[in-house]
C-alpha cells in the first residue's frame, strides 16, 4: 500500500527528526563525558600563580615558551610577534631572533621603559594557527602585534576550505573555543589523523614523522592547481580575519612581507613541464643537467646554446629560469638575472617558500586596513649584492644574522613612524651585528655548531650551484673545533664521495673511524642519522648516494628519526644499490675500498636465485634428529617433531649447531621464537646469530646478526633476508651456527626455524 506524498513526507520528517535528536543526544553525552576528564578547552596560553600570588601567562607552544604577567604594567610596551620558524629565530634560537634584536634595540633606545617582547613563533606555523593563537592572545592586552608569515601555507591543511564556507568556519571556531569533545578529537590525531583534519584543526607537519625513505615525502611532491589556489585563498581569508579583529580592538600591527633566497636556492624539479611526454622530459632534463654542470664549471659558452634551445620548449619551467638567471649573473647582467630568478620562484611548485601571490595579498590587505607595512622583501633586494642569496640567507627562507638584523631595524623604524617609542636623546645608533652577537653570547663555537647543522641538513640535500665548497668548509671547521663530532665527519665523507672525490672521501671516513676509536661508535651514529643509506655490517661500511641531481642527493638521511632505535629493524638496501663499499681492518686501522668484489658476490647470489628455485631446510626437524652433534653452554636443549625447547641458565647461554652452508646460496631465514625470562621482569630481549667457517669454531662480533625480540613468552615470527647481508655473503663456507637466544635465565621455544636457499641443479640438502 502506497501512502500519499504528504503522509510519506511527514513519516520521513519524523524519522529525520528522530535521527537528529538521537545524534544530538549522543554528542551531548560524549561532550559531558569529555568534560569529566578535561577541565578547560585546549589553549595556546597557560595561566598559573607565582610564589607572590601573581598570575603569570606562558605560551605553551614552541621551544622558547615566553612568559609574562597577566596584568600588564601601564608603563611597559607589550609586543607579540607571530609567525613560523623565521620569527622563532631558526636556527639561532634560543640565542637570537629578529624579535629579540628588536627588543634589545628598543630597550637601548628607551631605557626607562620596560619592553615585553613575546616571541610566539612556531616552526611550521601557518596563517590558520596564527589566527587561533592571536585571537586567544588579545585578552592579554598587547600594545603591538608583529606578523611575518606566508612560507608555511602549503603543508598539511584543513580538509574543509574555510574561506569557501565562512559560516561553517564560525561554527567550528565556536566548537573549538568551547567544546571538550573537540579537545578529545584533536588529541586522537596519533591514532586517527583524518579526524582532526576533517574538522579543520590539523596544521602540524605530520609528513615529517615516520618517514618512509622508499617514498617521496609529501612535502616534496608537486601540488595540484586546486590545492594551490585553496591555500592562497585560505591565507587571504585568515589574514583578513586577523587584521579585522586587530582593527576592531584598535591594536597597532606591523605587517611584514616575506623574503626568499632567490639566487642560491634552486626550485623544485617536480613536476615535469606540461604537454611534455615522459621521453621528451627525460631528454630535456638531461640537457638542463648539462647546462647546470657547465655553469658550475664556468663554461658559459657551452651552457648558453643549451638554454637558448630550451627557451621555446619550456619557458615557464622553474629550473630553466633559475639556470638562465645564473648564466646572466655570471655574465654580470644582474638586472636580467634578477628577472629570471623571480620567474623561477613564480613557476616553482615548492611547498617550502611563499609564491609571489602571498606578498601581493600582504600589500593589498595592508593598504585596505591601513596598517603599517614593513616591506622585508624590498629591503632584502636593496641590501643584497645582486639578488638575495646566501649573503642574507642561511637556506631557502631563513635569514642569517645580517638578514635578521635588517628585519629588526626595519621594524624599529616602523615603530618610530608609529610614534610608539620614545627614543633617548641623542638617538642611539641601531646596534651592529657584532653588538647583537655579544649581547646574545653568540660565540664562534656556537655559530660553528649552528652552521654545521645547516650545512648537513640543508646543503647536503640540495644541488646548489658552486655551494659544495661552502658545505665542506663548514664541515671541516666544526671537525677542527670538535674532533669528537662523528656526525660532521661522516657528512664530510659523504659529500666528498658524492662529489666523486673518492680518495678524499675515504680519508675523511677513515679519520672519523680513528677518532671514534673503532667502528662500533660509528655504527651507532649511522643508525641514528643515516640508516639505511649508510650503514655498517661487521667490518664493512656501505655508502648509498642518490647521484641524480634532480632530487635531493642525500634525501632523508639527515633527518633524525623520532625513534632511532627502530631503524635497526629496517632491512638494508640491495648491495647493488650501494655506490661504495669499504672494509675496515681493526688491527691496522685501515679502510679499503672493496666495491667490485662485493658486487660480484651479490651478482653471484642474484644469478643463483634468479630462477627462484629454492629448497627449504627445516631446522627444527634437523636439530631434533641430530642432538648428539650439538654443543651448548649454560643451556639444555630438548627436541620434538614440531618444537625445540631451550632451558637457559647462567649469564651467557648459547647453542652451537654444526651445519655446512655456502653463504651465497642461502637466501633467507625464518624463525618463530618465544622467549620468557624466569623472573618475568624483562620485556625486551634479542636473538644473536653467529656463524663460523673454522673447525673448531671461532665466533666474532663481525659475523653476527642481532634481532630484537619481546620477552613475553609469545611466539614472534622473524624473517631475515641474508642475501642483503654483506657480512654473511663474504664469509667462508659456514660450518657452524651459534644461537644466543637471551642473556638471562629462562626458557626459549622454537616452533619454526627454516633456512631457504637457492641451489644449482642436482644439489642436495645440507647435512651435518
Amino acid at each position: 500500500m502506497l501512502f500519499p506524498m504528504s503522509v510519506r513526507f511527514k513519516i520521513f520528517s519524523k524519522y529525520l527528526l528522530f535521527i537528529l535528536v538521537i545524534n544530538a543526544a549522543i554528542l551531548l553525552g560524549l561532550e559531558g563525558l569529555a568534560r569529566l576528564f578535561i577541565s578547560s578547552p585546549r589553549k595556546f596560553f597557560i595561566e598559573s600563580r607565582d610564589a607572590q600570588g601573581k598570575v603569570r601567562v606562558q605560551y605553551r607552544k614552541g621551544p622558547l615558551k615566553p612568559e609574562f604577567p597577566k596584568v600588564k604594567d601601564p608603563e611597559s610596551l607589550r609586543i607579540f610577534a607571530f609567525g613560523g620558524s623565521t620569527v622563532l629565530g631558526f636556527p639561532y634560537y634560543p640565542y637570537s631572533s629578529f624579535a629579540a634584536m628588536l627588543a634589545l634595540a628598543l630597550q637601548k633606545s628607551d631605557p626607562g621603559r620596560k619592553i615585553e617582547m613575546s616571541n610566539l613563533g612556531l616552526s611550521g606555523m601557518n596563517s590558520l594557527e596564527i589566527k587561533h593563537c592571536l585571537l586567544e592572545s588579545l585578552r592579554y592586552s598587547p600594545d603591538l602585534v608583529i606578523i611575518y608569515a606566508g612560507h608555511n601555507e602549503f603543508f598539511q591543511a584543513s580538509l574543509i576550505p574555510d574561506w569557501k564556507y565562512p559560516r561553517l568556519d564560525r561554527l567550528l571556531e565556536w566548537f573549538r573555543a568551547h567544546s571538550r569533545l573537540y579537545q578529545v578529537l584533536t588529541r586522537m590525531d596519533f591514532f586517527l589523523p583524518m579526524i582532526p583534519s576533517a574538522i579543520g584543526t590539523r596544521q602540524e607537519l605530520t609528513e615529517k614523522i615516520n618517514l618512509d625513505f622508499e617514498q617521496v615525502p609529501m612535502e616534496s611532491q608537486p601540488m595540484s592547481r586546486e590545492y594551490y589556489q585553496n591555500r592562497i585563498q585560505g591565507y587571504r581569508y585568515h589574514l583578513e580575519q586577523i587584521l579585522s579583529r586587530l582593527d576592531q580592538q584598535k591594536i597597532p600591527v606591523l605587517l611584514c612581507t616575506v623574503a626568499s633566497n632567490l639566487k642560491d636556492w634552486p626550485p623544485e624539479w617536480l613536476p615535469a613541464p606540461e604537454n611534455v611526454s615522459a621521453q621528451e622530459w627525460k631528454d630535456l632534463k638531461q640537457e638542463l643537467l648539462s647546462a647546470d654542470q657547465d655553469l658550475g664549471e664556468n663554461k658559459l659558452d657551452q651552457a648558453e646554446p643549451i638554454l637558448a634551445r630550451l627557451k621555446p620548449v619550456i619557458p615557464q619551467y622553474a629550473m630553466y629560469n633559475f639556470l638562465s638567471g645564473w648564466l646572466e649573473e655570471k655574465r654580470g647582467n644582474f638586472t636580467l638575472a634578477r628577472d629570471y630568478f623571480l620567474l623561477a620562484r613564480k613557476y616553482d611548485n615548492s611547498r617550502h617558500r611563499a609564491p609571489p601571490e602571498i606578498n601581493a595579498i600582504i600589500h593589498e590587505l595592508a593598504a585596505r586596513h591601513r596598517v603599517a607595512l614593513v616591506d622585508v622583501e624590498k629591503l632584502f633586494f636593496q641590501n643584497s649584492k645582486t639578488t638575495p642569496g646566501f649573503d642574507l640567507f642561511l637556506d631557502h627562507v631563513h635569514p642569517n644574522l645580517s638578514g635578521q638584523r635588517l628585519i629588526a631595524q626595519a621594524l624599529f623604524h616602523g615603530l618610530a613612524e608609529q610614534k610608539m617609542i620614545r627614543p633617548a636623546m641623542p638617538v642611539p645608533a641601531f646596534p651592529s651585528e657584532d653588538d647583537f652577537r655579544k649581547a646574545f653570547s653568540l660565540t664562534d663555537e656556537i655559530l660553528a655548531e649552528i652552521h654545521i647543522r645547516l650545512a648537513t641538513y640543508y646543503l647536503l640535500q640540495r644541488h646548489l650551484p658552486e655551494q659544495d665548497h661552502q658545505t665542506i668548509q663548514l664541515l671541516q671547521e666544526i671537525i677542527s673545533r670538535k674532533p669528537q663530532d662523528l656526525f660532521a665527519g661522516i657528512c664530510l665523507a659523504a659529500i666528498l664521495l658524492e662529489d666523486s672525490r673518492t680518495e678524499a672521501g675515504i680519508q675523511a671516513l677513515n679519520q672519523t673511524i680513528q677518532r671514534a676509536g673503532g667502528i662500533s661508535q660509528v655504527q651507532k651514529t649511522l643508525e641514528r642519522y643515516f640508516f639505511p643509506h649508510l650503514l655498517v655490517q661487521g667490518d664493512y661500511v656501505l655508502v648509498h648516494l642518490n647521484r641524480d641531481p634532480t632530487v635531493a642527493p642525500l634525501s632523508g638521511i639527515l633527518l633524525v628519526r623520532k625513534a632511532p632505535e627502530k631503524t635497526r629493524s629496517r632491512s638494508a638496501l640491495p648491495l647493488d644499490q650501494y655506490h661504495w663499499i669499504f672494509q675496515y681492518f681493526p688491527q691496522t686501522r685501515e679502510l679499503k675500498e672493496v666495491t667490485e668484489p662485493v658486487r660480484k658476490l651479490a651478482l653471484a647470489e642474484q644469478a643463483l636465485c634468479s630462477a627462484e628455485k629454492y629448497k627449504t631446510l627445516n631446522m627444527v626437524n634437523y636439530i631434533s634428529g641430530n642432538l648428539k652433534y650439538l654443543s651448548a653452554n649454560q643451556a639444555h636443549l630438548s627436541g620434538g617433531i614440531n618444537e625445540l625447547k631451550i632451558d637457559l641458565f647462567g649469564p651467557d647461554p648459547w647453542l652451537i649447531i654444526p651445519i655446512k652452508l655456502e653463504p651465497a646460496t642461502v637466501h633467507s631465514l625464518k624463525l618463530r621464537l618465544a622467549i620468557k625470562p624466569e623472573n618475568g621482569l624483562l620485556n625486551q630481549s634479542e636473538l644473536n646469530m653467529y656463524w663460523s667457517g673454522s673447525d673448531p669454531p671461532v665466533f666474532s662480533e663481525q659475523q653476527k646478526l642481532s634481532l630484537p625480540l619481546k620477552a613475553d613468552g609469545k611466539f614472534q615470527e622473524l624473517s631475515i633476508d641474508l642475501s642483503r647481508n654483506i657480512n654473511w655473503l663474504s664469509s667462508k663456507k659456514t660450518m657452524f651456527l651459534r644461537l644466543d637466544p637471551a642473556t638471562f635465565s629462562g626458557q626459549a621455544r622454537i616452533r619454526e626455524f627454516k633456512i631457504q636457499f637457492c641451489v644449482p641443479a642436482g644439489a642436495s640438502t645440507p647435512s651435518p
